[in-house]
């Protein structure tokens, strides 16, 4: 419907986007969040964030442009490409689910050009588990190789604190903000500081508005459609399963659970016995399979998780339960990796690299350079399954390591203490 520029970069950043960074991260802070390298799968959970009031991304209609949208050039479209490879790297079929339709676009900043340095406003879900916390560090840790000054804001994976901490943020004289959204919320916020003339770049997430320039973001409505016909593939189209997710109302765990219920409405042989929320917790990830064990037991014949997180857990509760473990759908966390493949668990990861935010990062700064943005930045992934886990899994890193790490500089890997 509008013309299209290419966005993704997959795997590879620019020149300016490499890291050489040694000291440039609180090492104290994080060491706290995040735990030495360990063979113990409990040491991936950490504090987790009280679900937020229900907001979830639309999952088929199309998503709405900027405001400061504006045609581009005709060329290929990565979220398209997306949809067309990603089923086919682990030998599915798109059962035939609609492509998402984001509206991209080439976006004019001109109006935002100005000279640097730069500070950046950052409201960001805070440190609430492991692929949070780096994703802040990667962020603050390229902020520093860019030159720009970072004004932070975690909200503690709450909805309200970002409310009142994204209008802190504006009382701080920034040049551009980057959100995280927690939920709908943060419309009003977002809005005025457009109106101010502050370029927002949302960064994970999705919020319905059209003032911001750009969204940095995997589709997870792909994410979660591709768990779910993995899913139906390993129980032959007709089964009972259970389903995982994060933290209620952020836009991620409910757009990804909304792209799984697409799919499965598509299989009638296939009931879902229950949804539960876990807040990417492996702790209660292991409390909620245990109870769903206690009341379902043996009935369950796949297990449909949004997050590497939650299945560490769940693998706890099924070998403490003394039960076969059934194929599950994961992220490529380092902890639930090792887990895997000791117990050779039959599983389909589909990553979302915390790394991602430099993206972010680099959106909001070429904004300010002036220099024209896409309305959708979409983040590749890999996509595999237990039996290229071999590939991914690091045995001699840290449980919280997200996979693969190549943008990762060795430094800030040692920095904080995941390999």
């Amino acid at each position: 419907m509008q013309y299209f520029i290419v966005i993704e970069r997959m795997q590879m950043f620019n020149t300016r986007r490499r890291r050489s960074i040694a000291g440039v991260v609180s090492v104290l802070a994080i060491s706290s969040l995040i735990g030495a390298c360990s063979s113990d799968s409990s040491s991936s959970d950490a504090p987790t964030a009280a679900a937020v009031s229900a907001a979830a991304e639309s999952s088929a209609a199309p998503v709405e442009e900027s405001a400061a949208a504006v045609s581009g050039e005709v060329s290929a479209d990565a979220l398209s490409t997306a949809w067309a490879d990603d089923w086919g790297k682990v030998g599915l079929t798109n059962p035939g689910l609609t492509p998402t339709d984001a509206g991209i676009v080439q976006v004019d900043t001109a109006q935002y050009a100005k000279e640097g340095p730069y500070t950046i406003g950052f409201a960001s879900q805070g440190p609430t588990n492991s692929w949070a916390a780096i994703y802040d560090e990667t962020l603050k840790a390229h902020a520093t190789e860019l030159g720009v000054a970072i004004e932070y804001a975690g909200a503690d994976g709450k909805e309200d604190k970002q409310v009142n901490d994204i209008n802190d943020l504006l009382a701080k004289d920034i040049d551009a903000l980057i959100v995280t959204p927690m939920g709908p919320a943060v419309k009003g916020p977002i809005e005025r500081a457009a109106a101010q003339g502050i370029p927002v770049i949302l960064c994970t997430g999705i919020v319905d508005t059209t003032s911001n320039v750009s969204r940095v973001d995997r589709d997870n409505r792909l994410n979660g459609a591709l768990f779910a016909e993995w899913i139906a593939q390993q129980v032959g189209g007709k089964g009972k399963i259970v389903m995982l997710s994060g933290i209620a109302g952020v836009p991620t765990t409910e757009t990804r659970k909304a792209g799984a219920e697409e799919v499965f409405a598509l299989y009638p042989d296939i009931e879902i016995l229950d949804k539960q929320y876990t807040n990417w917790s492996p702790t209660e990830g292991k409390t909620v399979m245990e109870q769903l064990l206690a009341k379902y037991g043996d009935e369950i014949d796949a297990v449909w998780s949004d997050s590497g997180l939650q299945d560490i857990g769940v693998i706890q509760a099924y070998k403490e339960a003394g039960k076969a473990i059934p194929p599950m759908t994961a992220e490529p966390l380092n902890g639930f990796l090792k887990l895997a493949k000791e117990n050779g668990v039959k599983f389909l990861a589909v990553g979302y690299p915390p790394s991602h935010s430099s993206e972010c990062l680099d959106t909001a700064v070429s904004a300010l350079e002036g220099k024209p943005v896409s309305s959708f930045v979409n983040v590749g992934v890999p996509v595999f399954t237990d039996a290229e886990n071999d590939q991914f899994v690091k045995m001699e890193c840290s449980d919280d390591l997200w996979l693969p790490a190549d943008l990762l500089s060795k430094d800030l890997l040692a920095s904080l203490k995941l390999c």
